[in-house]
């Protein structure tokens, strides 16, 4: 992983073999990140997407492998979680997408963490089962 933090930003470039969330977790640490937004773009080779169903208040996981486009990862970096959600296209141009729970990158995976003020804590909302911002 190599980075740059530029005033209210981090960018980022995640290298063939790199997880993705484990690097965003190393990223946290290393500048004590409480309130960042993230965006990218790339590729992997092996993710775990999930679905949450608000009725039975429960994930469901499955992880897919084989060469996927990233055209969409998107979330956010709080003190107590990561939380990501990504669009993954498959060479026959369809697309997966959930939560993102993991992914290891293949050819490049580039992220722009944007950093605020409101730190992002969560706490748990009754009615959805959720961790939701404590705003």
């Amino acid at each position: 992983m190599e980075h740059v933090h530029e005033d209210d930003r981090i960018v980022v470039r995640l290298d063939p073999g790199d997880e993705v969330m484990d690097s965003l977790e190393t990223l946290r640490d290393e500048y004590d990140i409480e309130n960042g937004f993230l965006a990218g773009i790339g590729a992997v080779d092996r993710a775990t997407l999930g679905h949450y169903d608000v009725e039975t208040q429960e994930y469901s996981e499955e992880e897919f492998t084989g060469q996927f486009e990233v055209t969409s990862f998107l979330g956010n970096i709080g003190p107590d979680k990561i939380h990501t959600h990504i669009q993954l296209g498959t060479d026959t141009f369809e697309s997966l997408g959930g939560h993102c729970s993991g992914a290891r990158v293949s050819g490049t995976f580039e992220i722009l963490v944007t950093l605020g003020e409101t730190p992002l804590t969560h706490r748990l909302d009754d009615r959805t089962g959720l961790d939701v911002f404590d705003i």
